[in-house]
């Protein structure tokens, strides 16, 4: 998908959305930014819009699946159906559940160019064959089976589904990805050379704060949205310690 195209359907700007679909982004903060253009996408049909929501937040916060393996169909699926909207905001979720660097970028590769073994490679052959209509085969699903309690297979037919649904969706519709989906710098932070000076509190409260028992800075927000993105700099230059870098995501090299 080209993201650069002009969407078919136009996201409706927050102020244009029905209060049903407020109500459900704010119940939601916890699933962090980058949902600006889906939900802005769905608000030309407010019914339909609560239905697939209702729906996803069943799956990401009342299902039995478990984070890890969540993930893991997402991400897959999303990128055997060419779903850079999907992939990319699923990364940082895939990150908080503890998938490694290396493990969200294999998820876009051959499955034999990374060493996933048994659960997970279960998973990622399973939401291959289930991206592409393509059957089970009885041996796959017998190993399914061996790792996956009945709910839990009827949850993963399902969220391969639903995800596959929101990636055609968007790419049909061409919807672009969120300016806030990726965060516009991230934060390092050496709490050894911190000399509790408080200036980064001060400078930015919303991303920093003191801890009660040392006074040491710590981070609320690892990676802010580039509303922030001026108090930062401001707290890193403030620092007296040098404790505080900022780094740009896109000049960033994975170690």
């Amino acid at each position: 998908m080209t993201s650069t195209r002009t969407p078919r359907i136009p996201p409706l700007p927050p102020a244009e959305w029905p209060p049903v679909l407020r109500t459900l982004l704010s119940e939601s903060r916890q699933d962090g930014p980058g949902r600006e253009n889906l939900f802005g996408t769905l608000a030309h049909h407010p019914a339909l819009a609560h239905a697939w929501l209702s729906l996803a937040r069943v799956l990401t916060h009342e299902g039995t699946l478990g984070h890890r393996r969540r993930e893991l169909t997402v991400l897959r699926v999303a990128h055997r159906l060419d779903a850079p909207y999907v992939h990319q905001r699923h990364r940082a979720s895939a990150a908080e559940v503890g998938l490694t660097a290396a493990e969200i970028d294999a998820t876009a590769a051959d499955l034999d160019a990374h060493p996933w073994a048994g659960e997970d490679r279960t998973l990622l052959e399973a939401a291959d064959l289930l991206a592409a209509n393509i059957p089970v085969s009885e041996g796959l699903w017998a190993r399914l089976s061996r790792d996956l309690r009945p709910e839990q297979l009827l949850e993963l037919l399902v969220l391969a589904g639903q995800t596959a649904t929101m990636c055609t969706t968007l790419n049909v519709l061409r919807t672009p990805a969120d300016t806030t989906a990726r965060p516009s710098v991230t934060v390092r932070l050496d709490r050894e050379r911190c000399c509790s000076a408080g200036q980064c509190v001060g400078a930015a409260p919303e991303v920093f704060e003191q801890d009660e028992e040392d006074g040491r800075v710590t981070l609320l927000v690892p990676e802010p949205g580039p509303r922030h993105a001026a108090e930062l700099r401001l707290a890193a230059d403030l620092c007296p310690s040098g404790a505080i870098s900022l780094v740009d995501p896109r000049e960033a090299v994975r170690p």
